[in-house]
């Protein structure tokens, strides 16, 4: 072992667990859980995740991104309900990675992703808002919610608004300082330091606090399965493991593409390792987990170079609750709303529309049918309906139904050089198998030329993924040539402008 290595991910992990403790808590409240699952699932995604997982700077936890299935779930089956059909979601994750369907997430049109987090964005600020300002809602819906606002304001616990509303204010600030040593300080951290020390100041009452066990004991629940015999039960558990591997191999690829050694993750065992701790984490009454893009982006910026500092954030937020229990209750409520909050205006700020705009209509089709699905109906049901419209869509612009899963190309090779010649159009669903046969080649440093010229169409989808075989083979010392026409489909030249403009 390295010891600057280890070094460098002792330091990194512990700061990481700065961020991961307030995050854990607050996701594990907005799903409608103990504070005690969200902290459960980020110590067992650290100690065990690290060690079976096939990533290299992602750290595992909790995430915004599964608040909706996991609160839905709770509602219509209670929380140990909830943990049979995490546990059931994990078996479906183990399947998948032994038979390397990790890899296939590219499927997914990137259009479909983007809404599905704007929506989830979305609705976190839609729940999220009543918690800070101390209001218990009435409406269910995220649409009814967000009108139910104005209404609360009157009726609400003026304490309680304060502290949310100061932490937020705080939190909004802090985003836009641009010292380089400030930055390190964790903003998740500071806000419930700060929260902390004004309710303490304002006497917040207990109710509006923190409750956590502090006997370790009272946080194992185990699951009860009686629902998975219904359709509820396999609702919440499929649409768990679908968003839950989607998401864990975007935060992946997303964080290859920042690591500073250009590491490639294992999709297919990280995959695997996810559904492993999944059903750990849900026998024993933790939330189900994913590799959280917003930790591994905090790691990899505190200098984590391996997965040992995945493994320290875990023991780190272990020696937090068992001998700082006392202290974490302590925290508003509201203050942890208030960072929730923020998170969610992440996801669905408004420039997200705007990117999808000027992206192309194309993409604009599948990120607003995604969307407004999801906010309206569900979950589940708004991936398949953005899937279902993305692919008309490109049906629309051109792409022949017997190339909706292949594309078509000609393959010229010689001793050392490869040149691919691909026809018609290039979507989502049909570039995964000429994907796979690109990055053979260049894992084998051979000179690579993708011709484009005679594709009559390639969407947004695609461009990302040739983006990331550019970056792969420049790392990689692989000779990488791109021959492109943007004239010839003018909805893709769209495309190439935002990437081009976006490098």
């Amino acid at each position: 072992m390295n010891p600057n290595e280890i070094k460098t991910d002792l330091s990194s992990g512990f700061s990481v667990a700065l961020v991961a403790l307030p995050l854990s808590i607050g996701i594990a409240l907005a799903s409608g859980a103990p504070a005690s699952a969200g902290l459960m699932a980020a110590i067992i995604g650290g100690i065990l995740g690290s060690w079976l997982g096939g990533a290299h700077v992602t750290i595992n936890g909790p995430a915004a991104g599964l608040i909706v299935i996991v609160l839905d779930a709770t509602m219509e089956l209670g929380f140990k309900g909830m943990l049979g059909a995490a546990v059931v979601a994990g078996v479906l994750q183990t399947l998948m990675g032994a038979f390397k369907l990790g890899r296939k997430g590219s499927l997914f049109p990137a259009s479909v992703v983007h809404g599905m987090m704007a929506a989830i964005g979305i609705i976190i600020i839609a729940k999220q808002t009543h918690i800070l300002i101390g209001h218990v809602p009435i409406a269910k819906n995220p649409i009814m919610l967000l009108a139910e606002i104005p209404l609360a304001f009157r009726d609400f616990k003026p304490l309680v608004l304060v502290v949310g509303v100061l932490t937020l204010i705080l939190l909004i600030i802090w985003n836009q300082i641009q010292h380089p040593v400030l930055k390190k300080i964790p903003a998740p951290l500071l806000g419930v330091i700060f929260g902390a020390i004004c309710g303490a100041f304002l006497g917040l009452e207990s109710s509006a606090l923190l409750n956590i066990p502090s006997d370790l004991r009272q946080w194992i629940i185990f699951p009860d399965f009686t629902h998975m015999q219904t359709f509820l039960g396999w609702k919440a558990a499929v649409t768990l493991a679908i968003v839950g591997s989607l998401e864990t191999v975007l935060s992946a690829t997303a964080m290859d593409k920042i690591d500073p050694l250009k590491r490639k993750t294992d999709l297919d065992r990280d995959l695997l390792s996810k559904g492993l701790c999944n059903i750990v984490s849900g026998s024993l009454g933790g939330l189900p987990m994913i590799a959280e893009i917003v930790r591994s982006s905090a790691n990899i910026s505190y200098g984590g170079k391996t997965w040992k500092s995945n493994f320290f954030h875990g023991i780190v937020i272990l020696v937090a609750v068992i001998f700082l229990p006392s202290a974490l209750n302590l925290i508003p409520l509201s203050a942890l709303a208030a960072i929730l909050v923020m998170i969610g205006w992440r996801l669905g700020s408004p420039k997200h529309f705007k990117h999808a705009l000027e992206i192309g209509r194309d993409n604009l089709v599948g990120f607003v049918v995604t969307m407004i699905v999801t906010l309206g109906v569900d979950l589940l049901v708004g991936i398949f309906c953005g899937v279902l419209s993305q692919y008309l869509v490109e049906i629309f612009l051109g792409t022949r139904f017997k190339n909706t899963f292949k594309s078509t190309y000609h393959l010229t090779s010689t001793e050392d050089k490869h040149r691919f010649e691909v026809q018609g159009t290039l979507i989502f669903s049909n570039f995964l198998s000429l994907k796979e046969v690109i990055m053979k080649f260049a894992t084998e440093k051979q000179e690579l030329t993708l011709d484009l010229t005679q594709c009559d169409y390639i969407d947004h989808s695609v461009m990302e993924q040739i983006d990331e075989i550019r970056g792969f083979c420049q790392h990689q010392g692989t000779p990488f040539t791109l021959i492109i026409s943007p004239n010839q489909h003018p909805m893709g030249q769209s495309t190439l402008s935002a990437r081009k403009k976006a490098s």
